[in-house]
């Protein structure tokens, strides 16, 4: 089976910033959809309206994805002997989705708390496989009710004069709209901003707030060091984001550097010797021993 591991534009994990799109200034509803407790799968899909993307070379094709650098792909190369020792054995299944409840919340005047974060789908608005990846990115919204609201980056991008995005998504019956103030010369410092009808409910740079979900994961440190996560994959299509029942592991580069953010796979897919990626972390292979992921010195 293919092993592909995708270096995502985010995830300090906040994988929020995406390109613009000319949404206009209106702003439409989301209804939450129950997701169950972190780790069960059956969350239904939040509507997204439909946009019409412009042209590609256009102003209003500009990539905001810059702000946490621009996905490639790697593939594994399988290895024939299990290799030695673990240098570090992680179970993964008491890590799952707990990235979806970092330091970085708000709470309703009903008393909820609400948790903000971010992650991409691994497909496109239309559920294929030809947009380009700033298509990808979502703010990902998670109550202590475990409800679930998801609304893409593209969406709620602002950079005046010529994008003036938001989305609104109501919780426990409150209108909150959220948008994202592009700084394209200091990205890091590009501001999320979520906003009541009382006032600002919650306002954090997505330096901040990717490094409190990069927070919620494992040290792990090899050449270089990481945060190792672990969490369904998100999907989406003509009716909006899912979770689905596909765990992904998300390595993390901490602190953030360069264009690369974090590299992700899906554990199932290492071979039962043992895996390595030449392009990252050439030097140590990984494994999966029962629920347990198993890095080691080749």
């Amino acid at each position: 089976m293919k092993n592909n591991i995708r270096v995502f534009a985010v995830m300090g994990i906040c994988s929020l910033a995406a390109s613009l799109a000319a949404a206009g200034p209106a702003a439409d509803s989301l209804k939450a959809g129950a997701f169950g407790r972190l780790g069960v799968i059956s969350a239904p899909e939040s509507p997204a309206p439909s946009l019409s993307a412009p042209a590609d070379g256009s102003p209003a094709d500009f990539d905001l994805r810059g702000i946490f650098g621009r996905p490639r792909r790697i593939s594994p190369v399988a290895r024939q002997q299990r290799g030695g020792a673990a240098l570090y054995s992680v179970i993964l299944a008491p890590l799952a989705n707990i990235y979806l409840k970092p330091d970085a919340f708000f709470t309703t005047a009903k008393g909820t708390k609400v948790y903000v974060s971010g992650n991409e789908a691994t497909n496109c608005p239309d559920g294929g496989n030809t947009c380009k990846d700033r298509e990808k990115s979502f703010v990902i919204l998670t109550t202590d009710k475990n409800e679930t609201f998801f609304v893409r980056g593209m969406e709620i991008a602002v950079m005046q004069p010529i994008y003036n995005g938001s989305k609104t998504v109501v919780i426990d019956g409150e209108k909150y709209t959220l948008r994202l103030y592009a700084n394209t010369s200091v990205p890091g410092n590009s501001k999320l901003e979520i906003k009541s009808p009382a006032g600002i409910a919650f306002a954090c740079t997505l330096q901040k707030l990717g490094d409190a979900a990069a927070q919620k994961g494992v040290d792990i440190a090899l050449a270089k060091n990481y945060k190792l996560a672990y969490g369904n994959e998100v999907t989406q299509g003509p009716g909006g984001a899912k979770f689905t029942a596909k765990l992904l592991v998300y390595m993390i580069m901490y602190p953030v550097e360069g264009n690369i953010n974090y590299f992700i796979f899906n554990p199932e897919e290492l071979t039962p010797g043992g895996s390595s990626f030449p392009s990252f972390e050439p030097g140590y292979g990984f494994r999966l021993d029962g629920g347990a992921l198993e890095i080691y010195k080749l």
